[in-house]
């Protein structure tokens, strides 16, 4: 089992972004799933619109924004969960005068040509 405290992972630097990354789970391929917090302050944003070809969830923990996911822009707020497909293009911003926090968990270590070809 995986049990730690969140508060003791060491935030990591993401070039060219400008929120906090914690991530809670190890990177190994024993583990097919990964779990993230990402705290944006008011009026940060992802400086891209991103692609991946895992499917994400994410549970809004405070603050709102919006996410843009393809082509429609969602309003979210705390108590919030999404649902990204892969393939989607994914955009997010946060609003408001108080930081936004989630939790963003994913699938990490399959093959994306698996699903397709079996």
């Amino acid at each position: 089992p995986v049990v730690g405290d969140e508060r003791d992972v060491e935030v990591e630097n993401v070039a060219g972004e400008l929120f906090a990354l914690r991530r809670l789970m190890p990177s190994a391929l024993a583990y097919d799933f990964n779990m993230h917090v990402m705290d944006f302050q008011p009026g940060q944003y992802l400086r891209t619109k991103e692609v991946h070809h895992q499917q994400h969830g994410l549970l809004m923990l405070s603050g709102q924004g919006v996410y843009r996911l393809g082509e429609k822009w969602y309003p979210v707020r705390t108590g919030d969960v999404v649902y990204m497909a892969p393939f989607v293009p994914q955009w997010y911003g946060a609003l408001g005068e108080t930081p936004t926090r989630y939790l963003l968990y994913k699938d990490t270590a399959r093959d994306p040509l698996h699903a397709l070809l079996g």
